[in-house]
């Protein structure tokens, strides 16, 4: 995302993106089994954007305005952009939310049309494995997750450090106390629990194929600390006042680790992220020749596509293209709230041949804590990505669409994939207070 002329034009944006700032998704019963003290209440319920996030996902929804503004996608004409964007949302609350929340940033206070299934009622774009789109062997899931991860075991050593801090933070010790002190009475230790890597017997869902056991505990109970920080909450209450920024980005490596466990280890990632990959990829095939391709988000109108689920999702979407980033203060990879891939269909002035541009674009830790106003002077992080395998020499990070087209195809698997003919797109959001 740049001011020069780089001699393209813009024709199609695809923000592929998590939700914003939450609260805590366990609720504070099964949080008091894991730490002596009480995690801090963000207002609002378990799992639910907060009214801080809401006002950070508006800032990053103003961010794109002008951004798009600049590079002519939007015209200034708020019902007439409106009118060609699409907005999109996995069926909970803090991202119906956060489609809303950007959508009255990029459109001056709009409330855009949200298309989402009832709450409740799971996308197979996003979950293709319970809602029968996709069919996976969850024993050959787990084989080959211990194939490239060794084992439970393996992981605990190779990220010692962080179950080590989080640890001292939920039992209020010093990081590097020999012998570690007990758990207090009543309390589970969740960075202690085995982490098994066996398939799921029964349930399975995307990201409930591989038993993680102590992995997901810990980074669940250490998922709050992220949301305290980038909500506002007093520093005291990040972590029980025990994490400093550089600790509170260490630790969520873990966040990372156990999603690509989940997500992004070859079998899994094609199954659970080829629908969402084919919806990317039709979308950008319909701008390309102008005409509608079912199967694809919005029609052959939309310029703008705004896509919000999780960063589970968003992280298996890359997996698909082997694409990786590193923002400033963030650990590689990490989807912060309101995080975003974007894709960018660009058209060349002087040949015509249809580009591909890809981002990962998010506000840095104090621009979500502090509610920083963004603008092509103040912009959120960015980073544009290489997508491995695209690249002609002597060219810069762009790539052909049809290359990228090629790509992307060769890495869906067509099996995981829901017939476009039979599936129904979700309708526009009703009865659901998106505020």
């Amino acid at each position: 995302m740049t001011d020069v002329d780089d001699g393209t034009i813009l024709k199609q944006i695809i923000i592929f993106g998590r939700h914003g700032v939450r609260s805590s998704t366990v609720s504070p019963a099964d949080y008091a089994k894991l730490s002596p003290r009480p995690y801090p209440d963000f207002g609002v319920p378990p799992g639910y954007l907060t009214t801080h996030g809401w006002q950070a996902e508006s800032l990053l929804g103003g961010y794109f305005r002008e951004y798009l503004l600049h590079e002519r996608l939007l015209t200034g004409d708020v019902k007439w952009d409106a009118s060609r964007s699409y907005f999109r949302a996995n069926s909970i609350q803090r991202s119906n939310v956060t489609a809303a929340a950007f959508g009255a940033g990029l459109f001056e206070g709009m409330a855009v049309p949200v298309h989402s299934y009832p709450l409740g009622q799971t996308d197979p774009v996003f979950d293709p494995i319970s809602t029968n789109v996709a069919a996976v062997d969850a024993v050959r899931a787990a084989g080959e997750v211990r194939q490239v991860y060794n084992s439970g075991a393996a992981l605990a050593s190779a990220y010692s450090g962080e179950f080590s801090l989080i640890r001292s933070v939920l039992f209020d010790y010093r990081t590097g106390v020999e012998p570690l002190p007990a758990a207090p009475a009543g309390i589970t230790d969740a960075t202690a629990l085995p982490i098994p890597l066996e398939a799921f017997k029964t349930g399975l869902a995307a990201g409930h194929v591989v038993d993680m056991g102590g992995l997901l505990s810990a980074m669940l109970s250490a998922d709050p600390f992220v949301m305290e920080y980038t909500t506002g909450l007093p520093l005291s209450d990040v972590g029980w006042g025990h994490l400093s920024l550089d600790q509170l980005s260490q630790q969520s490596r873990l966040i990372t680790l156990t999603f690509n466990v989940a997500f992004t280890t070859p079998y899994l990632n094609q199954v659970q992220s080829s629908n969402a990959g084919a919806h990317v990829l039709r979308s950008m095939e319909q701008a390309v020749i102008q005409d509608g391709v079912p199967g694809s988000f919005g029609g052959p109108g939309s310029r703008v596509n705004v896509v919000i689920s999780s960063d589970v999702y968003v992280l298996g979407l890359a997996g698909l293209l082997g694409l990786h980033w590193q923002l400033p203060g963030y650990q590689p990879d990490f989807c912060a709230p309101g995080g975003a891939l974007v894709f960018e269909l660009r058209q060349s002035r002087t040949s015509g041949e249809h580009l591909v541009r890809v981002f990962y674009t998010a506000q840095t830790w104090n621009q979500l804590r502090k509610l920083t106003p963004l603008g092509l002077q103040t912009p959120p992080a960015t980073a544009q990505l290489l997508i491995p395998g695209g690249r002609e020499p002597g060219a810069g990070l762009d790539i052909r669409f049809d290359r990228f087209q090629r790509l992307l195809k060769k890495a869906i698997g067509p099996q995981f994939v829901e017939d476009p003919a039979r599936e129904v797109p979700p309708g526009v959001l009703t009865g659901v207070p998106l505020k």
